[in-house]
């Protein structure tokens, strides 16, 4: 039996909400590379962790 914590794709104001940080952060999390996202069309999508227990860095 493996813990693996759910994740699922968001958009940019529900990852905000989310990780509880600004655009700004977002945007400068995603081009560090710190978080896996995805663009389609002209919207990012994040992988988020779903876990409650979340670290924030």
């Amino acid at each position: 039996m493996t813990d693996q914590i759910p994740e699922r794709w968001l958009n940019s104001t529900a990852a905000q909400k989310q990780l509880k940080i600004k655009g700004c952060e977002l945007m400068h999390r995603r081009e560090a590379g710190k978080l896996i996202f995805e663009k389609r069309g002209n919207a990012y999508f994040y992988l988020i962790k779903t876990s409650s227990t979340q670290n924030n860095e």
